[in-house]
């Protein structure tokens, strides 16, 4: 009876925890995304301050087509301390310097420079970059093929992400006037990372995160576990106390209505009976009166069916015989009352020698109750008790065509007198069933392991 609670729980939290899993997870590689995203800005921003800044020649914002030669040396030399410092490592792979005008001053990578500068072209910048020459910060986006200075950084790298911030340029410790002047201007500078670097880094945050839920959530089943496992046990011996107070309740009962019976039997019944006899014997006396001998018949009577009506009810306090063999005329003795209220009862008995003596006494407390409830209540006019045993099944119906009830409308439908038998029933494993219908009569049945 507890297995099926159990299971459920075990299943409902064993999906709870699944999606519990998969929930952190989704959120676990976003956040693990984003961070690999900001460690990356975070280094293209402190390369920028710390690194590039202070050694960018300041004259390289005037560098044209025209003038590279000019300006070979600085360039060389930036590029040599560039190549030295930043790029012998994985990330970034490659930098670039911008102007404010969108001119290519410096890439790690000359060629893209040289073609840059004979293309006369300029980058376009969008509202993103000027806002960071403007204002700082930090922007990025991933690396747009279409654009000739993405599509040499992201050739046959599987992607880039382009990562951008701003310095200004210094003169360093030179007094030269002109690089002075040209001092303090605003660049771009570009950072470009592999996403496959940045996807292994998210793979690393990830894993942390990963276990943590794991464990967390694994901790969490256990205590869940315990906990359950501790209130199964809580409920079994709940359970099983009920179930023993129940019995010996009904062993109390029991003993009661053998004990009320056993006086009536030994008190009333044969004193009784011996009326009935004194009194039939007078009345066939030659020597009574004609007057009284009518008198004494009647009373003869009415004391035999005094004696019949109290018998029934012994039985229907106690049976004599509540072993299987004996539960055909226990449940006979059990409709003797009907008669007298008018109601037609039959009894039918087949397979009661295929039952276990505490089944049989279980049928015979369950007709009981209903054969009550039907003589007392129902208004019907026909009452029938069958019983029904395979060696496997026990069947009991007791079906009467009285006025019926709905079960609907009142509070509690199994208060048909039979609450106190229903746990018998489903701790023997059966099922114990009320049916019944305004004008339809009622049924009772009930269905156990005959055995």
């Amino acid at each position: 009876m507890l297995r099926s609670p159990v299971a459920v729980f075990l299943v409902v939290g064993i999906l709870t925890a699944a999606g519990i899993i998969v929930g952190t997870n989704i959120l676990a590689d976003r956040a693990a995304a984003d961070e690999a995203i900001a460690e990356a800005r975070a280094t293209t921003q402190l390369l920028a301050q710390s690194v590039v800044a202070p050694e960018f020649p300041a004259e390289l914002i005037h560098l044209r087509e025209k003038n590279l030669e000019r300006f070979g040396r600085p360039l060389d030399r930036f590029d040599q301390e560039v190549s030295d410092r930043l790029l012998n490592t994985d990330r970034p792979f490659r930098i670039n310097v911008w102007s404010e005008d969108g001119r290519l001053i410096y890439s790690s990578q000359l060629d893209v420079l040289q073609d840059t500068l004979a293309g006369h072209e300029r980058l376009e910048l969008d509202d993103a970059q000027r806002k960071v020459l403007a204002e700082g910060g930090v922007g990025s986006e991933i690396a747009d093929p279409s654009r000739p200075e993405d599509l040499a950084a992201a050739e046959g790298t599987g992607g880039m992400v382009r990562i951008y911030t701003r310095f200004v340029t210094t003169a360093g410790k030179s007094s030269d006037p002109a690089k002075q002047e040209d001092a303090g201007k605003p660049v771009l500078f570009e950072a470009y990372f592999p996403v496959a670097d940045l996807t292994d880094r998210q793979t690393q945050i990830f894993s942390s995160f990963r276990w943590i839920t794991a464990a967390a959530v694994g901790l969490l089943m256990l205590l869940a576990t315990v906990l359950l496992i501790g209130l199964t046990r809580q409920l079994r011996r709940a359970s099983a106390e009920r179930e023993r107070l129940l019995r010996s309740a009904i062993d109390a009962s029991d003993a009661e209505r053998r004990r009320i019976a056993r006086d009536l039997h030994d008190s009333v019944v044969q004193d009784l009976a011996g009326s009935a006899f004194a009194v039939s014997a007078i009345a066939r006396n030659p020597t009574t009166p004609e007057e009284s001998r009518e008198t004494l018949d009647d009373a003869g009577t009415s004391l035999r069916t005094s004696l019949k009506s109290l018998r029934s009810l012994l039985a229907e306090i106690h049976p004599p015989d509540l072993h299987a063999v004996g539960l055909p005329a226990a449940l006979s003795d059990l409709i003797a009352p009907a008669g007298t209220a008018g109601i037609q009862a039959s009894v039918s008995v087949e397979g009661a020698e295929t039952m276990a003596d505490d089944k049989a006494a279980l049928v015979w407390r369950v007709a009981q109750e209903a054969v009550r409830n039907a003589i007392r209540h129902s208004g019907a006019s026909t009452l029938a008790v069958t019983v029904n045993a395979d060696g496997r099944r026990l069947t009991l119906e007791v079906v009467d065509d009285g006025v019926g009830f709905d079960p609907a409308a009142v509070a509690d439908p199994h208060s048909y007198g039979l609450r106190g038998l229903r746990s018998l029933v489903v701790d023997s494993g059966g099922t114990l069933e009320v049916r019944s219908a305004p004008g339809e009569g009622t049924t009772v049945r009930m269905e156990v392991d005959a055995q």
